[in-house]
């Protein structure tokens, strides 16, 4: 890394909805709150856990308009906008850098599976030229199993090369290590950050960022516990206690559904468990299974 991160323990922030399904602007503020207030330093507003796909550009900008607005600060956000259409993304991402935003965090188009490297890195070139002056630092999200397309190292080496510090990190959420590696060697420059905090010490040992993970959203205190302590000899034994709370997620379910189910008894409000067609709440069993695990590993707040 060449630069300071903007932020190191980050959360891919939730987004509530209220029984009309439209987004609850004032729970949304209150959660990023308690995230700050509990060891984040930073959010990225609809990315896969908030549900960004789901969402209109209209919502999602006037989302991030509330959420500065209720006096959470733009230069502490990251917002995703990356969209299948080149002028979709070019509206997303100019918006975050009128609004004061840390940065763009965008996804490759992900509806053509299949398509190039070079096709991919088009795809960003475009909008670069299309944002102009508009453009905030931006952070290239590599998620393949979800997106179907990813951000492969032929990528980043591409637009490092076309556009030098504009492309400012990357966000892996593949779970392969072996990808991350490569691009920490190959691009020190860039902050790069792990999509899930069981890679953190990991990842920080290698000389990267943090992470941007959804299970943040409910274990902020631990996740920055780990960041503190990466360099004491009581890494490991901090990096497990996170790691058991992302394992007890990802088993319980989508990864969504399960933290909106834990952010609904953290915040002693049933709305949270309610997300955006085609994702479901996950069931009342599942629900207690994964009660039980959390607090078996000591996740305060059930």
């Amino acid at each position: 890394m060449t630069n300071s991160p903007f932020a190191r323990a980050i959360a891919a922030i939730a987004t509530p909805f209220d029984a009309d399904l439209g987004i609850d602007f004032d729970r949304l503020a209150a959660h990023g709150r308690w995230l700050f207030e509990r060891g984040c330093d930073g959010l990225v507003l609809f990315g896969t856990t908030g549900e960004a796909a789901s969402l209109s550009s209209a919502e999602r900008q006037s989302a991030l308009e509330r959420l500065v607005a209720a006096g959470i600060s733009a230069d502490r956000i990251v917002v995703g906008t990356g969209c299948c259409a080149i002028p979709d993304t070019v509206e997303l991402t100019r918006h975050a850098a009128v609004t004061g935003c840390a940065g763009a965090l965008v996804l490759p188009p992900f509806f053509y599976k299949g398509a190039s490297e070079e096709g991919v890195a088009r795809y960003y070139d475009c909008v670069i030229a299309e944002c102009g002056t508009s453009l905030p630092p931006l952070y290239l999200y590599h998620i393949p199993q979800t997106a179907g397309v990813g951000v492969a190292p032929g990528v980043v080496e591409r637009l490092v090369a076309r556009h030098g510090p504009k492309i400012r990190g990357y966000k892996d959420s593949s779970g392969n290590w072996s990808n991350t590696a490569s691009i920490l060697e190959r691009f020190p420059q860039l902050d790069v950050y792990v999509g899930s905090e069981a890679l953190l010490v990991e990842t920080l040992r290698a000389g990267g960022a943090g992470c941007i993970s959804a299970s943040v959203n409910v274990q902020p205190s631990a996740v920055r516990a780990v960041l503190d302590g990466w360099r004491s000899r009581e890494a490991d034994a901090l990096q497990a206690v996170a790691s058991a709370v992302r394992r007890a997620l990802e088993k319980s379910g989508p990864l969504v559904s399960a933290v909106k189910a834990v952010l609904a008894a953290i915040h002693r409000h049933d709305g949270w468990t309610t997300t955006r067609p085609p994702l479901e709440a996950i069931g009342q069993a599942e629900r207690e299974n994964l009660f039980a695990e959390l607090r078996g590993v000591g996740l305060e707040g059930l």
